[in-house]
């Protein structure tokens, strides 16, 4: 009896709402020019009333066929909803109880709380989600199809054992239909559900098409860094296509990963501005081997939970091009994403054969990244086969846009005749030194270098001091060839006065 009465509220209520829209559109019909025609011309109201009847009932008809889905069950509606969801692609949704009907722009059900559920855990929660369905035949309930589904404003809280969540959905074998998360937040999560990574997703859209085709295509930011993210997986052939566009760096990365074995052999492509560089790697286990065409870039990876451990050899490159204004090096640097607190890692390099330094044979050092600073260790080089270089726990800052370094510089002298002939430094002004070593801090874009500490052997402090204060004050750009040579000269001709 309950359920006859609730039946016949909702009936009254749509048979009012049509009747009111019917109205309305006659009345669209009632301005004085109209009646005097009909009034003018008796035969033209009665051809009228043979158009506009049958046109009332189409109308009525198909308000009320749009409608229909709203008289569903609600519950029955939830769980058809879920179970599609289920079978189309492979992950639990659980819907609000109060789940509502929409006409517009297409005919949808509306949920306001939905959470996400993947291999039996909850990863997100959507304040909005919208499941489009087929208007083929709303008659029978049975035939209600999923076609489209949109969660907007979704928080995802994500970590290791369930980012495959991502890669499955990409794999899809059996819909073929498409799903859109909008304006969304994604949250990574150590083993102790504590926050190391934080982004904001404008969009992330899966399309899926014919011949097991699917795509992505996504805009989000990386620290701070907005990005577009489109990934073609072409299940049959087994082949990823990745293309990601750093417009702020302008930087562009396109990877070809083919997965057809167990080991994955895939192909990076770099371009910044005009400059190419094209990697090829392959992924065994946790351990990622790579190298360049002309082998002047090789190194391997061993990935672990948040700690990245690289060792690079480098061969025949040109050390000055990579500190210029628009270098990928400077741009990363200066967009500070390597300063993010959760990349931990440590990166050997060993430099051989550089083009555009005579007298340095080799460079060997270390890069690391922990809890957001930068050091440089172990940084050694031998000039001329004079003197040994090296810099030791060199912190790299980046203040109001500018690169600067700060850290302990070592000179060891093999053979301390070679380097004085090298800069002419005059024979009085040659004193028998062994050792130099000083804090230091270099402006790297201004190209001036303080001293602090200075210690020479065989020096007396004082004159050192005096030195130092008279150096630091003038600032001068030792990245000048002349300016350097003559400050190498001044150097020695100071400390000669003891």
């Amino acid at each position: 009896m309950f359920k006859k009465n609730l039946f016949h509220k909702k009936f009254t209520k749509l048979v009012i709402s049509i009747t009111k829209g019917i109205e309305s559109f006659f009345n669209l019909f009632k301005g004085k020019n109209f009646v005097k025609k009909i009034y003018l011309d008796p035969k033209k109201s009665t051809l009228d009333k043979k158009i506009f009847i049958p046109l009332a009932t189409i109308f009525i008809a198909v308000i009320v066929y749009f409608l229909l889905p709203s008289f569903y069950d609600k519950n029955k509606v939830i769980a058809k909803i879920e179970n599609q969801i289920l079978q189309q692609y492979n992950f639990k949704v659980i819907l609000d109880k109060n789940i509502k009907y929409g006409l517009f722009p297409k005919p949808h059900f509306l949920s306001e709380n939905t959470s996400i559920v993947y291999d039996s855990k909850i990863i997100a929660n959507s304040q909005n989600s919208r499941f489009f369905i087929s208007k083929s035949n709303f008659l029978l309930f049975d035939e209600l199809k999923i076609q489209n589904s949109i969660f907007t404003k979704t928080d995802f809280e994500i970590d290791h054992s369930n980012f495959k969540f991502f890669f499955d959905l990409l794999s899809n074998k059996t819909s073929d239909q498409n799903i859109d998360f909008v304006k969304c937040k994604f949250f990574y999560l150590d083993k102790n559900d504590d926050v190391i990574f934080f982004t904001d997703v404008k969009k992330l859209n899966y399309i899926f098409q014919e011949n097991f085709l699917n795509k992505i295509e996504s805009k989000f930011e990386i620290f701070n860094l907005p990005l577009n993210l489109k990934t073609k997986n072409d299940i049959l052939k087994k082949n990823i296509f990745t293309e990601i566009d750093f417009n702020s760096l302008k930087l562009k990365i396109k990877n070809n990963l083919n997965y057809k074995k167990k080991d994955l052999k895939g192909q990076l492509d770099l371009t910044l501005i005009n400059n190419d560089k094209t990697v090829n790697y392959i992924i065994k286990n946790n351990n990622i081997t790579f190298n360049t065409s002309n082998d002047k870039l090789e190194g391997e990876i061993n990935i672990k939970p948040f700690f990245l451990f690289t060792s690079l050899n480098l061969y025949e490159i040109e050390v000055k091009k990579y500190f210029k204004d628009n270098s990928i090096l400077m741009n990363l640097l200066k967009s500070e994403i390597l300063n993010n607190k959760n990349l931990n890692g440590k990166i050997k390099f060993n430099v051989k054969n550089l083009k555009d330094l005579k007298h340095i044979n080799a460079i060997n050092f270390e890069i690391v990244f922990e809890e957001g600073m930068i050091l440089i260790t172990n940084l050694n080089f031998i000039f001329k086969n004079s003197v040994i270089f090296n810099l030791n726990d060199i912190n790299l800052t980046l203040e109001n846009n500018k690169l600067k370094f700060n850290g302990d510089l070592n000179l060891h002298f093999k053979d301390i005749k070679n380097f004085y002939s090298h800069f002419q430094i005059k024979k009085d002004h040659r004193k028998d030194i062994d050792k130099i070593s000083s804090n230091f801090f270099f402006n790297l874009d201004d190209g001036f270098v303080e001293f602090d500490e200075l210690r020479v052997s065989g020096v007396n402090k004082q004159i050192l001091e005096r030195y130092s204060n008279n150096f630091n004050s003038e600032k001068k750009n030792i990245l000048n060839k002349i300016i350097f040579r003559n400050a190498i000269k001044e150097f020695f001709k100071k400390i000669s006065e003891d």
